[in-house]
């Protein structure tokens, strides 16, 4: 459903209560008339028209929310998305998930200009949302290069291929030839921490009257943040704030070129670039003074690592389309993407220093990279079959996909004994190659009747062929009530991170005894000590959807949409429990195998669940003009959400053998991360207000109740209730220039406090499940120069 005003829902009734108002049926018209290009081949298919539920964002609507970050604008304007904010997760609060439909953040295919991104290299392995997930990193697409957003809410594996269970958000970047504009902006939070810098320009260019080039940059500065409590651990550290949770301070550069050159209506080359780099600072796991990390000849009171990753992300895709004299177009394209996650730590190895009696205050780590190569052929046109009243539009195409993932270890300090990281033995370069062919029909059975069809199969060289479907449709009873559905057949492959990825790393675990900080070891299914425990080669996730919707125009400018969803994955990939391997059992085991293990637990990924996921998501719209000439326009949206496990494998036979007592997947995720610790529902309720050259914007959200559930039992469970927010801002318009001053989060709401058996001797606070972030309440203001 398109978003033609800034956030999602309305009051009629409260409209209707303003004096000298009347509907503003024109604005919305045009906004519900955009032509959309996601989840149709249909070069005439509108938002008003849609056969399945889809938000259209306007880069206005990303600038209103105040945030920096594509995946935090996104969240406060799309009711069923979510962008969790986890803190000292190995890495996740620096290439942060989001999810759609309370699904794995790697079950949301991104596209940009309808081409697919390729995934990060970085693999989510903290006790957070998003656990064991490499997602597409939608914060690598700076938020000046972007025209819109179309977030289509239902499963389009049957056009896209891998990943799209779930939905697709696809970005599409500004083209225009000239105009452009620059934001200076400035923003801090209440408690004095968080400072964010950011310059931000986009300008378009002609090339004779043929062509274009539209470049964009956005360059950030931002400080971090730390809402640690105070340490109880008896010793130096008792009472003391020795940890730093919160955002990492990052400096980020993104840039973006997007040209074309139209040699005749038969061709018509293009050129998309797309570049990010960022470097972070954000803490790990405080070492205490005994522990066996930490050297206290020369930290005695124990010390805070800080990890310093550099993320290069590169896009670029080159081709050539056109419409040929009889009526066919086509669309040829290349397409190069690679995602580089290089881990760095201002650290120490304290097995090292036993060993040698030094170390160095500074480790590289491993390195990580995952590139993607892609060539499409996409051709269609529209036929009129005698036997049909409409025309039938007619899409085919292939694709070749080739994907591969490289592991680097780091430098020899950094692999050194028990607490240092992945060796060398883990390092290597896969890479898996896929083929595809699809088949898309669309049309108009009558003049209130359309259906599309939509089939694709796709053969992957390292697990074979797979194909998917779907039927959607759409009946207009009146001019003003639509009922719409579709049924579905979809696939995740597993991504070869997945597959290969292997770290060895201090993390906080619930390993039944609440929480506590181990060195993990997380390990490919091929590995020696993880198929020695039963790993198992990964097979694809499959899955099966619904939805069913109605779509209601009660007056010319109110537009609101209702649509039912339910979707069923099968073989669902997850980490796998942490398998405790310091118990003499175990231990004797893997050493009888040739396994020396310097760790406490290992995980892998797993086939091992089956989800079922159920929802229903609202938006309504309504704009309205009063006499004087000012303008509202009052948006709502509102998601419910529920998922649950419905079946767990057995265990592998051999951890039965061992003794080994954890089930193969934890209780935690079981009932919670795959399931109840996703919020509910979600509200969101925006007003903005025109007067002359000021303007004003408000938005509310609220995030349902959720659990996080401990792996010690139901004692450490937590229930934490809903939680409300409120944003405002105003702008002030002054010829070319627009001056904007906000606050969010204006009641510095925060999320519930974590119970203190749960919060790691006093310094976690708040749950890294929340939804809501810790940070509290935000100022900023901007200042927006534009031209035509």
């Amino acid at each position: 459903m398109s978003r033609s005003v800034r956030r999602p829902l309305l009051f009629p009734t409260l409209a209707v209560t303003l004096a000298a108002w009347q509907p503003v049926a024109a604005q919305e018209a045009k906004q519900l008339d955009t032509v959309i290009v996601t989840g149709t081949r249909n070069t005439e298919r509108t938002v008003s028209s849609s056969l399945q539920p889809i938000d259209v964002i306007t880069p206005q609507q990303l600038q209103q929310t105040g945030a920096t970050q594509l995946s935090a604008a996104l969240a406060r304007l799309v009711p069923s998305l979510n962008f969790p904010q986890p803190t000292t997760i190995s890495g996740a609060e620096v290439v942060r998930p989001v999810t759609l439909r309370g699904l794995s953040p790697d079950q949301v295919l991104v596209l940009v200009d309808g081409k697919r991104q390729h995934a990060g290299a970085f693999l989510n392995l903290g006790g957070a949302i998003g656990r064991g997930s490499n997602p597409v990193d939608l914060n690598a697409i700076p938020m000046s290069a972007i025209e819109r957003v179309e977030v289509l809410r239902d499963g389009q594996s049957a056009r896209y291929g891998s990943d799209a269970i779930g939905g697709v958000v696809n970005v599409i970047l500004k083209k225009a030839g000239q105009g452009g504009e620059v934001t200076a902006r400035f923003g801090g939070y209440d408690a004095g921490d968080g400072l964010q810098r950011q310059l931000a320009a986009d300008a378009g260019f002609r090339l004779g009257d043929k062509g274009s080039v539209h470049v964009a940059i956005d360059t950030q500065d931002n400080d971090g943040t730390n809402r640690a409590g105070v340490d109880q651990t008896r010793g130096p550290t008792f009472g003391r704030r020795v940890y730093r949770l919160g955002d990492p301070a990052v400096r980020s550069t993104k840039l973006s070129l997007v040209g074309q050159y139209a040699f005749s209506k038969a061709a018509e080359v293009y050129l998309e670039a797309l570049y990010r780099r960022d470097r972070a600072e954000t803490a790990s796991l405080y070492r205490q003074a005994g522990a066996s990390n930490n050297a206290r000849a020369i930290y005695p009171e124990g010390y805070l690592p800080v990890s310093v990753p550099i993320v290069n992300d590169t896009s670029l895709t080159a081709g050539v389309r056109g419409t040929l004299d009889d009526g066919w177009h086509y669309d040829l394209s290349a397409s190069h993407g690679s995602n580089e996650y290089d881990q760095r730590a201002h650290d120490i190895n304290a097995d090292y220093y036993r060993a040698f009696g030094t170390t160095p205050f500074f480790i590289q780590g491993p390195d990580y990279k995952a590139t993607q190569q892609v060539v499409n052929l996409d051709i269609g046109r529209e036929v009129s079959p005698g036997w049909l009243p409409n025309p039938v539009s007619v899409s085919f195409g292939v694709e070749y996909l080739r994907q591969a993932y490289a592991v680097r270890p780091g430098d020899a300090v950094s692999q050194y004994g028990p607490n240092g990281g992945i060796t060398a033995d883990l390092r290597g370069r896969w890479q898996r190659h896929d083929t595809s062919a699809y088949l898309d029909l669309e049309t108009n059975l009558t003049d209130r009747f359309a259906v599309s069809l939509a089939a694709r199969h796709e053969n992957y060289s390292d697990f074979g062929g797979t194909t998917s479907g779907s039927l959607a449709g759409r009946f207009d009873v009146t001019p003003r009530v639509a009922i719409r559905g579709s049924v579905g057949t979809g696939f995740r492959a597993p991504t070869l991170v997945q597959q290969h990825y292997a770290d060895i790393s201090s993390q906080l675990q619930d390993l039944g005894q609440g929480q506590v900080i181990v060195q993990s070891g997380t390990f490919p299914v091929d590995a020696r000590a993880a198929s020695l425990l039963g790993a198992e080669a990964l097979k694809p996730e499959t899955s099966r959807s619904a939805t069913l919707g109605f779509v209601l125009n009660p007056l010319d400018a109110w537009h609101v949409s209702v649509d039912a969803y339910w979707i069923k994955i099968h073989n669902r990939i997850n980490l796998s429990s942490n398998i405790p391997v310091n118990t003499p059992t175990v231990n004797a085991y893997l050493a009888a195998n040739g396994v020396d293990a310097t760790y406490q637990s290992i995980r892998y990924f797993t086939n091992a669940v089956n989800t079922r996921t159920r929802g229903l998501d609202l938006v309504s719209q309504y704009a309205f003009a009063f006499a004087n000439g000012d303008r509202l326009n009052t948006t709502l949206g509102w998601a419910y959400n529920d998922n649950r496990v419905s079946r767990v494998k057995a265990n592998p036979p051999i951890l039965d053998a061992l003794g080994v007592a954890v089930q193969r997947v934890e209780r935690r995720e079981r009932l919670g991360i795959l399931a109840d610790t996703n919020p509910r529902t979600k509200l969101d309720l925006g007003l903005d207000y025109m007067h002359g050259r000021w303007a004003g914007h408000a938005n509310v959200q609220r995030y349902g109740r959720y659990k996080v559930y401990s792996n010690s039992g139901p004692a450490l469970d937590q229930t934490f209730s809903h939680r409300w927010t409120l944003d405002l801002s105003a702008d002030y318009t002054l010829d070319r220039w627009t001056f904007t001053a906000g606050a969010n989060t204006v009641f510095d709401a925060k999320p519930g406090r974590v119970k203190y058996a749960n919060s790691t001797n006093g310094n976690f606070l708040y749950s890294l499940f929340s939804p809501l972030s810790w940070n509290g309440r935000y100022y900023y203001a901007s200042a927006t120069y534009r031209w035509d």
